[in-house]
């Protein structure tokens, strides 16, 4: 039984859409009588079987738990388990004896490989005309685009669409959400509050795992921000790690065009996509 590599592959796509980690088992070796050929495979999602086979019994159902902890490590970017170092992959030889559940008398060599489907995040503190234009840009930029505000979401001008393209949190303390976020998010600060635009960027600069921190405003405000973190005790260096004013172009005060400015200087960003302490270089 030959493999449709159409529905794989179609399923992969797929999953990965969804956004929804998944891991492939594939047979890539065989000693003796086996329950299926080289090449034959299956997807693993939600630690279940989501397509194709490997044989089905025992075997299978091992190759399935397997997957399942491959699949999770890997989208928490943990390692453990069966897995070593910080492998996404690894190979399996199983032999296929009473013990293991399985009379074939054979051996069958397993490669398991995970796709978590992992982006970076684009995390914007405010949700008002720019976050929201910022926002509408989140397919071309590859990013996942998260917009915080503590005001609730009947009180957001211009009102939000029901179809975004990105995700929202209405929360009464954003302040508080920058020591959850992942590292390696890009943060932009652009809040209805200037006291709360100060705090979040105290925090992420404190933090210091964010390859960007990007403050809306001009060079006046600025100015007055960097006095206050000195005041506060933060360093040249540390408040060297914000960008303000953002954007590649600085002349238009429109939403849609300096939405538009700052996607350009995000996407120009060259980031180390490892995990964990990526950084710009500007």
């Amino acid at each position: 039984m030959s493999v449709n590599q159409q529905e794989w592959l179609e399923s992969l796509a797929r999953l990965r859409n969804e956004r929804r980690a998944c891991a492939q088992v594939v047979v890539i070796g065989i000693k003796g009588s086996a329950p299926r050929e080289v090449g034959a495979r299956m997807i693993v999602a939600d630690g279940r079987l989501a397509w194709g086979t490997i044989g089905g019994g025992r075997l299978e159902h091992m190759a399935i738990e397997r997957a399942a902890e491959l699949a999770e490590k890997a989208q928490a970017g943990q390692v453990g388990g069966h897995l070593a170092g910080d492998a996404q992959a690894f190979t399996e030889t199983v032999p296929l004896s009473e013990k293991a559940g399985q009379c074939c008398g054979g051996e069958v060599t397993l490669f398991y490989e995970a796709f978590p489907w992992k982006r970076r995040k684009l995390v914007i503190f405010g949700a008002g005309h720019v976050a929201q234009a910022i926002g509408g840009l989140q397919p071309y930029l590859d990013l996942d685009v998260l917009l915080i505000d503590p005001r609730s979401e009947e009180e957001i001008e211009p009102p939000l669409k029901s179809d975004r393209a990105f995700e929202t949190l209405f929360i009464d303390a954003p302040e508080e959400e920058i020591a959850t976020l992942p590292e390696g998010s890009l943060v932009l600060v652009m809040s209805h509050s200037h006291a709360l635009d100060q705090e979040v960027v105290a925090r992420a600069i404190r933090r210091n795992v964010f390859p960007y921190i990007g403050l809306i405003g001009s060079d006046r405000k600025w100015t007055r921000f960097r006095h206050r973190l000195a005041q506060r005790g933060f360093t040249e260096e540390e408040l060297a790690r914000v960008t303000c004013p953002i954007g590649v172009t600085k002349s238009s005060k429109e939403p849609h065009k300096i939405a538009l400015s700052v996607a350009a200087e995000i996407v120009d960003l060259k980031l180390d996509h490892a995990a964990g302490g990526a950084q710009a270089q500007r």
